[in-house]
């Protein structure tokens, strides 16, 4: 087990959740190119020290790392990492304890 600081983002909401909008919508990818809309409650942004594709489970369901962000970090040795949902289910920042498949090593 690994203990996460856990957040969410929904692009819908965009500002800092969203980092291209078009005509009021979010049409940004994620850093590893997919399109957001396909992952919806499967994705997740990581440390970049995690590789695209390393798994999260938390509570049961599995989240990919498909994505990264400028607060999406390691911070007094914990990772920060950012759900891709619209409906959180724990507060911002709390420490949760998850499971992590690492597939691979970034290199």
């Amino acid at each position: 087990m690994v203990t996460i600081r856990y957040s969410h983002y929904w692009p819908p909401l965009l500002g800092p959740n969203c980092s291209r909008v078009v005509d009021g919508i979010c049409v940004a990818r994620m850093a590893s190119g997919l399109r957001w809309q396909d992952w919806v409650g499967r994705a997740a942004a990581c440390p970049p020290e995690w590789a695209f594709g390393t798994r999260v489970i938390l509570d049961g369901t599995e989240w990919t790392c498909q994505d990264r962000g400028g607060k999406i970090q390691f911070v007094d040795g914990l990772p920060w990492i950012d759900f891709l949902t619209d409906a959180p289910t724990y507060r911002y920042g709390e420490l949760v304890d998850v499971e992590v498949v690492f597939l691979w090593t970034k290199k």
